[in-house]
C-alpha cells in the first residue's frame, strides 16, 4: 500500500510539474504574440524591416545586460562552453531566423512570412526525435494537425490563394522555420551547469551582429529619437527577452514538441491585438481558426495510458 502511495505521489508531481511548463511555454506564446504591434510602431518611425530586426535583438542584450549588471553580476559570466552555445543560438535561431522572415515577408508576403514561421514546431517535432528520441504519439500528431489547421485559418481566413508566392521565397520561409524550431532543441541541450540566462542574453548580441550587415545605417541614423529607441526597448523585452525566457524555462518541464505546440498561441495573441488595436477585423473563420489551434494546444496534453509494470519483489 505503502508502495501505491508512493508511486502515486510521484505521478502527481510529474503531472504538476509538466503543468507548468505549459504554462510557461503559454506566456512565451503571449509575450512572443506582441511583437507584430510592437514593430508595427516601430516601423512608423521609419526604420525598415532589418532595422527592426537588429533593434529587437539589440536592446534585448542591452536590457539584460544593464539589469544584471545591477541586480546579479554572475548571470554576466557564461565560461567557454557557454559561449559556444551562445554562438549557436545566436547565429542559428536568432540572426538567421531574424533575417529569413524579414526576407520572406520582403519576396512575398506578411501573411506566408507568419505562416512559414509556424512551421516551427514541426520541425522542433522532427528534431527532437533525431536529438532525444522524442517519438511522436497520436496525441501529439493531432495536435500538429489542429495546431497548424488553426494557424492557416488565422492568418489567411481559409483563402489558399493568399499563400501564392515565388519559389525562392518560400524556400526562405521554410528556413526561418527551421531555424525558430532549433530553439527548444539547441537550449534544452544547455547542460544544467551552464548560465542559460547569460548563454541567452550573449545569443541577442551574436544575433544583433549577424544582422548588423543588412542594415541601411543611413535609414538608421535618420529614424533616431527618443519615440524609437523606447519603443526598441520594449520590443527587446517583451516578445524576445521575456518570450524567451518564458519558453527556454518551459523546456525544463516538458517536452520541445508540447512546448512548440502550446507556443502558437502567439498567433491568436497577435490576432487579437490587431482586432483591439490595429483595425484588423477578425471574421468568424478567422476566430474558427483560434479555436481549433487553442484545441490543437489543449490535445498536445492528453497521453495514452501507460502500460503499468508490476516488480515481484522475492
Amino acid at each position: 500500500m505503502f508502495y501505491l502511495k508512493k508511486t502515486k505521489d510521484i505521478l502527481l508531481r510529474g503531472i504538476k510539474v509538466e503543468h507548468k511548463g505549459y504554462g510557461l511555454a503559454f506566456l512565451a506564446g503571449v509575450t512572443w504574440g506582441t511583437l507584430g504591434i510592437i514593430s508595427y510602431y516601430l516601423g512608423e518611425t521609419g526604420v525598415g524591416p532589418f532595422e527592426i530586426a537588429f533593434l529587437r535583438l539589440l536592446f534585448a542584450f542591452l536590457s539584460m545586460f544593464v539589469f544584471y549588471s545591477i541586480t546579479d553580476r554572475k548571470k554576466l559570466k557564461v565560461g567557454r562552453e557557454g559561449v559556444k552555445h551562445s554562438l549557436l543560438i545566436g547565429i542559428i535561431t536568432q540572426g538567421t531566423m531574424s533575417l529569413a522572415v524579414y526576407k520572406c515577408i520582403s519576396m512575398t508576403s506578411t501573411t506566408v512570412g507568419i505562416m512559414m514561421v509556424c512551421l516551427g514546431p514541426l520541425f522542433t517535432a522532427i528534431l527532437s526525435r533525431m536529438f532525444f528520441n522524442e517519438k511522436i504519439t497520436l496525441f501529439k500528431g493531432l495536435a500538429l494537425s489542429l495546431a497548424f489547421y488553426g494557424a492557416f485559418l488565422v492568418v489567411t481566413g481559409g483563402n489558399i490563394s493568399t499563400l501564392k508566392a515565388n519559389g525562392l521565397g518560400l524556400i526562405i520561409g521554410l528556413i526561418s522555420a527551421l531555424a525558430y524550431g532549433f530553439f527548444p532543441i539547441l537550449t534544452k541541450r544547455v547542460p544544467e551547469k551552464c548560465n542559460l540566462t547569460g548563454i541567452l542574453m550573449y545569443s541577442f548580441l551574436v544575433g544583433a551582429v549577424f544582422v548588423f550587415p543588412m542594415l541601411d545605417i543611413e535609414i538608421l541614423l535618420g529614424a533616431l529619437s527618443l519615440k524609437m529607441v523606447g519603443i526598441s526597448v520594449v520590443l527587446g523585452i517583451v516578445p524576445t527577452v521575456l518570450s524567451c525566457t518564458f519558453y527556454s524555462i518551459a523546456l525544463k518541464f516538458t517536452t520541445p514538441t508540447k512546448a512548440g505546440i502550446m507556443s502558437l498561441v502567439e498567433l491568436p495573441t497577435a490576432a487579437i491585438i490587431g482586432h483591439f488595436f490595429l483595425g484588423e477585423y477578425l471574421f468568424v473563420v478567422n476566430v474558427i481558426g483560434i479555436i481549433v489551434l487553442l484545441l490543437g494546444t489543449v490535445v498536445s496534453k492528453v497521453e495514452l495510458p501507460k502500460k503499468k509494470i508490476t516488480v515481484l519483489v522475492t
